[in-house]
């Protein structure tokens, strides 16, 4: 008789499966920072820039967290640079906005990750649509607040 138990076999299935997820997540955020370095932004940046431009309107710092999923404290130190370059801007109402460069930026940007990702999925052998697929419903990335 084995000793793990069917829960134990689930949690440790379950753990290796998040690990390996983790694992495929930090490569494809290490390949396409690398791209985007060269017009200085990480990928972390180029979602927050891509949310905060689909909102017209600004976001406050409250909903901007909840779409890229990290305290408020960390919405405000991972804003602040891209303040500071021009590329956002913050009413005095506190919501953030991009700015013309900041939107300038992103077409650029988002050229620049489209063939990385390419790249990276041709590499990984994964399809980016059963990727899409096998992630829709688990979690809205880039929703917007005011949808839900």
């Amino acid at each position: 008789m084995s000793d793990e138990s069917p829960v134990g076999s689930n949690a440790d299935s379950s753990l290796r499966a998040a690990l390996a997820l983790a694992a495929v997540a930090s490569s494809l955020d290490t390949a396409i920072g690398a791209a985007l370095s060269r017009v200085g932004l990480s990928f972390t940046d180029l979602r927050r820039l891509r949310v905060i431009g689909a909102h017209p309107q600004g976001l406050t710092r409250e909903d901007l967290a909840e779409v890229m999923g990290e305290p408020r404290s960390q919405t405000i130190r991972s804003s602040a640079p891209l303040v500071k370059l021009g590329w956002l801007s913050r009413r005095e109402s506190g919501e953030f906005v991009l700015t013309d460069s900041g939107h300038h930026l992103v077409d650029q940007a988002e050229g620049i990750a489209e063939k990385a990702a390419d790249r990276w999925f041709t590499d990984s052998g994964l399809s980016p649509t059963e990727v899409i697929a096998s992630a829709r419903g688990r979690s809205a990335p880039e929703s917007s607040p005011a949808a839900r």
